[in-house]
């Protein structure tokens, strides 16, 4: 579901973690990204643990949709809300995210990033 509609207050944020925020927004609902593209897009790769951070105090999940936001190789990792990186993968479940082109034996593994 896209909710980039909202407008959100985020004045109160640190200006990187509000550039975070604002990549992870442009990511569309049912597509993912990585905590190092993030980096990368907002100037250098290895302040991909930043951007963990950062989405680890997200204050507005689900508006800021932080369970868009992958490890390296799609890996799922730590989500903050109740339920952990299970809630993470059913939110993208719900968005249609795709875990790949064919059905496998791996399909119940976390989501991927397809490659560009």
């Amino acid at each position: 579901m896209d909710l980039g509609f909202i407008t959100c207050d985020l004045g109160e944020v640190e200006p990187f973690a509000a550039q975070v925020y604002a990549a992870t927004c442009a990511i569309p609902a049912g597509k993912t990204s990585t905590y190092g593209a993030i980096a990368e897009q907002l100037g250098n790769k290895q302040l991909a643990q930043s951007v963990g951070r950062a989405l680890g105090r997200n204050p507005l999940p689900i508006i800021v949709p932080c369970h868009r936001v992958l490890g390296a190789n799609g890996k799922l990792t730590g989500f903050s809300a109740a339920g952990g990186t299970k809630t993470k993968l059913k939110m993208l479940v719900i968005e249609g995210a795709q875990t790949g082109d064919t059905a496998g034996l791996f399909d119940d593994l976390p989501l991927i990033v397809k490659p560009r």
